[in-house]
C-alpha cells in the first residue's frame, strides 16, 4: 500500500481516490498529478490490493485499470459496488473489450476511459462524477 498524500489533519476535507494499475509508470503518473490537483491518493497494483485498502479506508472514488493480474477491474467493480453501490467508480483500459464486459462497465461502471488518455481528462471526469 502507498498512500501518496497522508493527511495530517483528518478534520481536512479532502476527496480520497483509491487509483488501482498494475502499470507502475501509469499509477505514480497519475497519482502526482492527481496529488497535486489536492486529492488524496492511495495507490494498489491490483484488485486484491485494492480490495483490502477500500475494507480498511473511506474512499471517495475508485479509478481502476480493467486487466490486472490476481483480480479485474471488473471484478473490482463488483465488489465495491455491492458494498458502496453510490461510491463513484471509473474504470479504464487500453484493450478492446468483449461485449459482455463492455455491458457489464457500462451497467455498473459511472464512467468508462481508454487509455490513453490525457490526465486533464480524468480530473474532469472525476469532478463531473463528484458533483453528482
Amino acid at each position: 500500500m502507498i498512500v501518496v498524500n497522508d493527511m495530517e489533519n483528518e478534520s481536512q476535507s479532502q476527496v480520497r481516490i483509491l487509483l488501482v494499475d498494475d502499470d507502475d509508470d501509469l499509477r505514480y503518473t497519475m497519482a502526482e498529478y492527481l496529488n497535486q490537483m489536492g486529492f488524496d491518493v492511495v495507490l494498489a497494483s491490483d484488485g486484491d490490493e485494492a480490495l483490502e485498502l477500500f475494507n480498511k479506508m473511506k474512499m471517495d472514488v475508485v479509478i481502476s485499470d480493467v486487466r490486472m493480474p490476481r483480480m479485474s477491474g471488473i471484478k473490482l467493480l463488483r465488489h465495491v459496488k455491492s458494498l458502496s453501490p453510490k461510491l463513484p467508480m471509473i474504470l479504464m483500459t487500453g484493450f478492446e473489450l468483449s461485449q459482455r464486459d463492455l455491458a457489464n462497465i457500462r451497467y455498473n461502471a459511472d464512467a468508462y476511459v481508454t487509455k490513453p488518455f490525457s490526465l486533464a481528462f480524468m480530473k474532469k471526469t472525476i469532478d463531473n462524477l463528484l458533483k453528482k
